[in-house]
């Protein structure tokens, strides 16, 4: 498959980080200024697990969204015209938060950790749909331009993931 080059996702996609790092730094400043140890080991909590997706490329972060409402900000962002060309998809961690893959290079990827609380906002060109796999590399999934909820049964079977 080949890859395609999106106009301007670059701008867009610094917009969206600094609107995740701004919501982030709000947190850390308040954790820092408890005195509890208890307080601050609570906050700061790691993540029950890890979603991944390899590969990742080149613009195209993994986003950790601490706060249910940076998920849905995350995925109101990529129906936007800025990520025309975009397959964003969201997955649980485990622990109330999600983490976030906004993808716009074709091909497949192995997926790690996809748990819970999916979902994915395809908005690519010309039809391009975005395909789920089992272990065995059996579609499971296939989701057409918009947003759509991804089953927990569905989500805990993916181990691939096409895009275009």
């Amino acid at each position: 498959m080949g890859t395609r080059s999106i106009p301007g996702p670059r701008r867009a996609l610094r917009a969206l980080v600094m609107l995740i790092g701004l919501a982030l730094v709000v947190p850390t400043m308040i954790v820092a200024s408890t005195t509890s140890a208890t307080a601050t080991s609570t906050a700061i909590a790691t993540a029950a697990w890890t979603p991944r997706v390899v590969p990742l490329y080149s613009g195209e972060p993994r986003m950790d969204l601490s706060f249910p409402e940076m998920r849905e900000e995350f995925l109101d962002i990529c129906e936007t015209e800025q990520f025309n060309g975009y397959a964003c998809i969201t997955v649980g961690d485990g622990d109330g938060t999600h983490t976030g893959f906004p993808m716009f290079k074709c091909g497949w990827r192995k997926v790690y950790n996809f748990i819970n609380a999916g979902a994915v906002v395809n908005n690519q060109y010309g039809g391009a749909r975005v395909r789920l796999y089992n272990a065995s590399q059996a579609e499971i999934a296939s989701y057409g331009n918009g947003r759509h909820g991804i089953p927990n049964e569905i989500l805990y079977a993916t181990e691939w993931i096409s895009v275009c």
